[in-house]
């Protein structure tokens, strides 16, 4: 059942364009790297709270895909810039536009 990876963060205004600046590469290597990545959007919720929403084919992808992606460059150079994670959920989509799963 697809995942959705829910990553609340903060990030320091003053490094939030060189964050936004980061993000291509990592979304390039997410899907060169990891099975059952789906896709990315990266949410503005305020002058320093992000929200990263990340759909995975189902959690054993996500989760497979937690356990190393600290070691791929692009996604550390993305990293760099959170200045504190504030949380990290993950749950499985019930509903989406006219589907049910």
């Amino acid at each position: 059942m697809t995942a959705m990876e829910l990553a609340r963060f903060t990030v320091d205004p003053d490094d939030a364009d060189a964050m936004l600046a980061a993000h291509p590469a990592m979304l390039r290597a997410l899907r060169e790297r990891f099975d059952g990545f789906e896709s990315l959007q990266l949410v503005r919720l305020d002058e320093r709270t992000w929200l990263d929403v990340v759909r995975w084919a189902d959690r054993a992808a996500a989760d497979r895909a937690a356990a190393t992606i600290g070691e791929v460059p692009e996604c550390r150079a993305a990293f760099a810039y959170i200045k504190e994670v504030v949380a990290m959920e993950h749950g499985e989509i019930r509903f989406a536009g006219d589907r049910v799963s």
